[in-house]
Formats: structure tokens, sequence, C-alpha cells
């Protein structure tokens, strides 16, 4: 008897173990990836002054401010030093400063010299912190709350 031919064995596509270890790499690496995303420590930057914005009514000056830990408006700090805002009080108020942008005859009693640079909280409500304002340039600033000009003032003094 005459033994046939065994059939070749169909060969193992290389492509096919390829592209297993391609998709088995690359699980590895969003994988990898994603644990380092997430084992960072978030980088938070804190002002080195916060400034309260309180109100109960503001019909009043004794009813609305500005004040720091110590319940004064006005602050004195370093060069380079930041400070923030933070609303407490259930109205909007802005921190902004007395310059020839942004002056106002109610709020502004004092100007800020020409040469100082300005600063504006923007609008914050009630619970919102305002950005850090860096003071880097030695002088009294002058501020005010934009909605409330008549009442709300305060000074801070970088040497």
């Amino acid at each position: 008897m005459e033994q046939s031919a065994k059939p070749p064995e169909a060969p193992k596509p290389k492509n096919r173990t390829m592209l297993l270890a391609v998709i088995i790499v690359a699980i590895l690496v969003v994988v990898g990836v994603g644990a380092y995303i997430l084992l960072q420590k978030p980088t938070t930057t804190t002002a080195d002054y916060t400034i309260t914005i309180y109100d109960n009514g503001c019909s009043s000056s004794t009813q609305c401010g500005f004040k720091d830990s110590s319940g004064s408006p006005n602050i004195t700090i370093s060069v380079g030093k930041t400070v923030q805002w933070k609303n407490t009080g259930a109205l909007p108020h802005t921190a902004t400063s007395c310059d020839s942008s942004h002056a106002s005859s109610a709020g502004c009693p004092v100007m800020d010299a020409s040469s100082l640079p300005s600063f504006d909280t923007g609008t914050l409500s009630n619970g919102q912190t305002s950005s850090l304002v860096t003071f880097s340039q030695a002088g009294t600033y002058y501020y005010y709350c934009t909605v409330h000009p008549s009442f709300m003032h305060g000074v801070i003094i970088v040497q």
C-alpha cells in the first residue's frame, strides 16, 4: 500500500501573533499612562493672603466690606506676595483697583499711582474665590467693589 502524502500544515500566521503583541503592548501603555496620571499629586497654589468679602444686606458701610484674618480691610504685604479674595456674602462683589481704567468717583477716594499695575477679580458670586493676584511692585494699592462702590473699599500696601 502506498502512503498518500500528508497535506502540508498551514503555517501559523505571523501577522496574527504580531497583531496580538501590538495590542498587548498598547494596553500596557494605556494602563501605565493612566496610572501615572491618577497617582500624580495635584499642584495647588495657595495665596499668601486671603481677603474675605462679606455682606449683610450691603445698604451701609457696616453691612458689607473686605476684611483680612484680623478683620481689617487694609493689609501690608511684601513684594512678590499673592492675594486672593473670597466672597462669603450673599451678593455678587468685585475687588477692583483704583487706577485710571477702573476709576470711580464713588469707589475710589484715592487713585493708585499711575505706575502701579491694575487688577480686577471680576464679579465673584457667593462662595467663589478669585484668581491669585501677585503684587510684584511696591506701592499703595487702593481697591473697591464696583457693585457697591460707596461702601466697599480696601488698601494693600506693598513694601
